[in-house]
């Protein structure tokens, strides 16, 4: 697969990402190119309130790229893409929303999830 190709499949994914983050995937997606154009997205969603995006290689200054735009995602509301904070509702669903959006939400009072990155060394 080509790089070209490569970028246009990892694009694609954003079909699965909230509106108020597309603009942020794309602009990801396009960074990460430029720094390992071979970094393939297995898989961008919203989790926990915040865009999550798992790569199928290993590349450092990716998974720094993608570390960061999880961290803007919990500032842009993802259903219009205005300044916003992590929310949740009195039963647990999280979801970053800007006060237009925030009905049934309050802000939240931690992250609910804690980033760790395990790497599991290839067998020879």
């Amino acid at each position: 697969m080509t790089e070209d190709e490569i970028l246009l499949r990892n694009l694609e994914l954003a079909v699965g990402l909230p509106a108020g983050w597309q603009a942020l995937y794309r602009q990801l997606i396009n960074d990460v190119a430029k720094v390992d154009g071979t970094t393939t997205v297995v898989q961008a969603k919203e989790k926990f309130g915040e865009m999550r995006v798992y790569l199928k290689t290993y590349s450092e200054p990716a998974f720094a790229l993608t570390d960061a735009a999880t961290a803007r995602s919990r500032t842009l509301c993802q259903t219009c893409a205005k300044p916003a904070v992590l929310s949740r509702t009195t039963d647990g669903f999280h979801a970053t929303v800007c006060p237009q959006h925030a009905d049934g939400f309050a802000p939240a009072k931690f992250t609910p999830m804690r980033h760790v990155r395990v790497l599991i060394p290839r067998s020879r």
